[in-house]
Order: C-alpha cells, then structure tokens, then sequence
C-alpha cells in the first residue's frame, strides 16, 4: 500500500496512491478528470505540454507535479538537462521559439488567463496553427485544473497511468 498523506479530508479509504484514496470516494469525478488530462496528452505535444506541466507546477508551488515526469515526453525526447534550464526557459538556447512561446502563454494563463493577450495567441498558434493553438489552451486548461485539485485536495502521488495513459487506450 502506498503512503499516506495528511489531508483537510478525514478517513479515506486505503489506496496505492492519493489519488486512489480520493478516487474510490469519488469515482465518477476522478475519472472524468483522468479522462480530461488524458485527453491532453492525446491533442499535444508532449514535450511542449510537459515542459510547460512542470513550469505550471512550479509556478503553482507543487513539488510533486514539479518532480513528476511523464512517459511520453521521454519517449519524444525531453532529457532531464532541458528540464533543469526550465527557470531560464527565456534566455536559454536550449529551448524553441515555439516552446519559448508556449512557455510565455502556459505562464500567463496561471498567473492571469485574463490577462493572456491577442499577441501572446497569435506567437502560439504562429508554430500549431489556429487549431493546435486551441488545443494547446485546453490542454493547459486541462492540466492546470488537474494540479489545483491535487494541490487543494493534498494528492502528492498519482498512478503514472493518469499523467502517461497508455495511447492504445480509448481514454
């Protein structure tokens, strides 16, 4: 059985992670959330969509979602180097233009999505298109929504299938 952490909820049920513990009260809204984020790996890239994950969850204060590495983004090529030059994301010739202007967007969307400009649209879709350009907000949405329910709720572990859903899969 996995660890336990200690959250505003009392008497959850045993779980092999938190998210499990919670899952088992609420079935029907954690797997609509899994499917959610799901979803997002499924309509991005998962390089662009886990640097700016682990950015958002810096961001945020979640350390868990900041350790957390997805398998897709390995598999597409991620190195733990470019992941450490995240805080210079700006400056740092390591990243793209597009993931520059991810990054750019993925930032104002947690500090202000009010505040997200034309401009800062039109550098995104500029690299995905009017279309990826969609996708990529609602996968920010997706995932941004994601981490504010675990932080709210004190999940610290998550099973990897949630973050990594298995692509032969439906959901």
């Amino acid at each position: 059985m996995g660890r336990v952490t200690t959250t505003w909820l009392p008497g959850l049920p045993a779980g092999d992670t938190d998210w499990d513990r919670f899952a088992a009260l609420w079935p029907e809204a954690f797997d609509a959330l899994a499917q959610l984020v799901a979803a997002a790996w499924a309509e991005s890239d998962p390089v662009l969509l886990e640097l700016c994950r682990v950015r958002m969850a810096t961001l945020l204060g979640s350390p868990a979602e900041a350790a957390r590495r997805t398998q897709r983004a390995r598999a597409a090529g991620l190195d733990d180097e470019k992941l450490a030059e995240l805080p210079a994301w700006p400056s740092s010739s390591r990243f793209t233009d597009a993931e520059r202007a991810c990054l750019a967007l993925a930032e104002q969307f947690v500090a202000d999505a009010n505040g997200v400009t034309d401009e800062v649209l039109a550098a995104v879709a500029g690299h995905l298109g009017p279309t990826g350009c969609y996708a990529f907000v609602e996968a920010l949405s997706a995932l941004e929504a994601f981490q504010r329910t675990c932080l709210t709720l004190g999940i610290e572990t998550v099973p990897e299938a949630v973050h990594s859903p298995n692509p032969e899969l439906p959901w």
